[in-house]
């Protein structure tokens, strides 16, 4: 077995119940740098979809607000890897409107994270996109 054969080379860590790591790995792991990220992901995202377990990733409070019945989960704002929020966009013209609903406030940073995600957003759908962010 595998496991046994690398048994002196791990150690057992605590991590959602036990799990094991390369010793010379742990110190890495303990000291990485946190992705700092801001996504709009749209409607029956596989990352979405299968982010188990769920109450790591979206509060039992907000689950019914992305976790939506039979329409699929909801477009997300995803912030650090974890729903943040919802959005929606609707056509107007020659550009989108998107709203984004939080699920707390969002500092001015995050704000601006969002807007450029849209303007990214924007770009590749080929229109000009309008930002409320709401409370």
């Amino acid at each position: 077995m595998l496991m046994e054969y690398i048994a002196d080379e791990l150690v057992e860590v605590e991590f959602e119940g036990k799990r094991w790591a390369r010793g010379v790995d742990v110190e890495r792991i303990v000291h990485v740098e946190r992705v700092r990220s801001v996504k709009l992901l749209p409607s029956w995202d596989c990352y979405v979809m299968f982010y188990h377990p769920r109450e790591l990733f979206v509060s039992q409070n907000d689950r019914a607000r992305v976790f939506r019945k039979l329409e699929g989960n909801a477009p997300v704002l995803l912030i650090n890897g974890v729903a943040g929020g919802v959005w929606e966009q609707r056509r107007k013209g020659s550009h989108i409107e998107l709203r984004v609903h939080p699920f707390s406030h969002l500092d001015s940073r995050h704000k601006q994270l969002v807007r450029e995600e849209a303007a990214s957003l924007g770009e590749f759908l080929g229109t000009n996109v309008d930002v409320t962010i709401l409370s």
